[in-house]
């Protein structure tokens, strides 16, 4: 039996417990693709499966909020829970597919924008690898790095999927290594075009702004910051911060550490840069007194909430917003 099947058995059983102190859950989501889309690195949720979990939630009266004002209703609440929604990056597709479905169902949420790569018109650096999987004039070569023999066969989905796994952890690195990495891999496989930056342009981001949605900081580049030195986390949050405020008159409260990689500098970073809270990677639910720059949050993926058919399980959504199954995955979430 699959591990979903596992866990979609589980949810069946289990049983929503709010009793207690108040909580806020910060639902994680990046990208939102057409139905039937099937992209080599999937960092999102589809157009049906975001449309049925907001439906869920304002059904049981948990309609998200953004994070600023759901950290607004924990500080005076005594008791039960509030939903928060975020999306990372700043993809064009929030501004197609998210904010209909938000108007929709009376639902609001928090958007981090990578400033710096939205100026520039640059994508991010996980879309320029999987363009060079997917565009190779080498679809069989082989790459030296860190001082061994990296063989790539690229040819059709499987070999393009192994690459990728292969390839992420060598590119959890400081931004220069990164770009001579990418250079020499393009160069390997013979790609001859940039990747095309999906992110939304400042013309597109304002819709944000007109739909009574917040905005936060995402730096300027996405590096993993613990590859910064303090002083450069500070130009990246602090640089994120006054673009943003430049670009669409609206200065961010809050700010997501790109990947969740983050340490003490990236906090007090974000703490010079005026910044009122800070959300991770990591899993679990915000309670009264907890750390404004060290926020915990739910990723809710397809995966997440989709039955053994495929089809969306209310029973399983709930349950992962419950936590039901943190014990299982560990402590740590995946970024």
């Amino acid at each position: 039996m699959s591990g979903r099947a596992l866990r979609w058995m589980w949810s069946l059983a289990h049983r929503s417990n709010v009793a207690g102190g108040p909580r806020l859950v910060i639902v994680r989501h990046h990208r939102v693709y057409g139905n039937g889309e099937r992209p080599l690195y999937r960092l999102g949720v589809s157009e049906r499966v975001l449309d049925a979990q907001l439906a869920l939630l304002a059904a049981r009266g948990l309609a998200p909020l953004t994070v600023s004002d759901g950290l607004a209703w924990l500080a005076g609440a005594r008791s039960g829970r509030r939903v928060a929604m975020t999306f990372d990056d700043g993809y064009r597709d929030n501004v197609e597919r998210a904010l209909p479905l938000l108007d929709r169902h009376g639902a609001r949420a928090t958007f981090y924008l990578t400033a710096g790569l939205i100026e520039e018109r640059r994508a991010p650096w996980w879309d320029r690898l999987t363009w060079l999987l997917e565009h190779a004039a080498a679809p069989n070569a082989s790459w030296e790095v860190e001082g061994r023999i990296l063989a790539l066969d690229v040819r059709d989905r499987a070999g393009r999927a192994r690459a990728l796994a292969a390839l992420l952890p060598l590119l959890r690195v400081p931004p220069d290594l990164m770009e001579r990495r990418l250079h020499e891999l393009g160069g390997t496989l013979r790609v001859r075009d940039e990747a095309p930056c999906d992110l939304a342009t400042w013309d597109e981001c304002r819709a944000f702004v007109e739909c009574g949605m917040e905005l936060g900081a995402h730096t300027l580049s996405h590096p993993f910051l613990t590859t910064l030195s303090a002083e450069r986390q500070q130009a990246e949050i602090t640089g994120s911060v006054e673009r943003i405020a430049a670009r669409l008159a609206v200065r961010p409260r809050g700010l997501a550490y790109p990947g969740g990689d983050h340490d003490a500098a990236s906090v007090a970073a974000a703490a010079r840069a005026g910044l009122e809270h800070a959300v991770t990677t990591r899993r679990g639910d915000v309670t009264p007194g907890a750390g404004r720059y060290e926020l915990l949050r739910r990723g809710l993926s397809d995966g997440a909430c989709l039955g053994p058919t495929g089809a969306f399980s209310r029973s399983l959504a709930l349950a992962e917003l419950d936590g039901a199954f943190d014990r299982l995955r560990g402590a740590e979430a995946a970024s």
